[in-house]
């Protein structure tokens, strides 16, 4: 009889930690948004002012590299033991697509943009980069999703294993 605590508790933290990156981007989007694009430029000047002691990256960055580090270290757990394997080969999937190369490749160019850059480019370019990454953070939400959901999943195969394990 093999052992099954141990990934059943390393995938179940990593499930954890998905499922509080899903919510802190859910709620980022949700509280905050609205009134970084109320009224583009003019919001993002205010954004700026408020958010100079703490800005969302603050935050995200520190998370998503919390949750990568989990992401990698449950996948290795999952496919040593092979337990939920493939759902966390999709988490890990969604992860690395949805949320981490889209947040590099897509959305951190249009954030350059609109709170680095803004000097630089005209109205339209602006208006065009806030609907972008409005866009952009939409598809980083169902990633975020998919990446919670797939995580649970497998971390719920982890704990059936675990039961049938104890009932043998």
């Amino acid at each position: 009889m093999r052992n099954v605590t141990f990934p059943l508790t390393v995938v179940s933290v990593y499930a954890v930690v998905a499922t509080l990156a899903f919510g802190t981007t859910v709620g980022e989007t949700a509280l905050l948004y609205p009134n970084i694009f109320r009224d583009v430029p003019e919001s993002l000047e205010l954004t700026d002012r408020f958010m100079s002691v703490v800005d969302v990256g603050d935050v995200m960055r520190p998370l998503g590299g919390a949750l990568t580090l989990c992401a990698v270290i449950a996948a290795v757990v999952a496919f040593c033991y092979r337990l939920g394997r493939l759902r966390m080969g999709l988490s890990l999937a969604s992860l690395v697509s949805g949320q981490f190369l889209l947040s590099i490749l897509y959305q951190w160019p249009r954030a350059t943009i609109l709170f680095d850059d803004r000097g630089k480019h005209t109205l339209d370019e602006i208006q065009r980069a806030a609907t972008e990454f409005q866009i952009g953070q939409g598809f980083r939400i169902a990633a975020a999703a998919l990446t919670a959901v797939f995580a649970v999943a497998a971390a719920l195969a982890c704990y059936r294993e675990w039961v049938l394990s104890r009932s043998r």
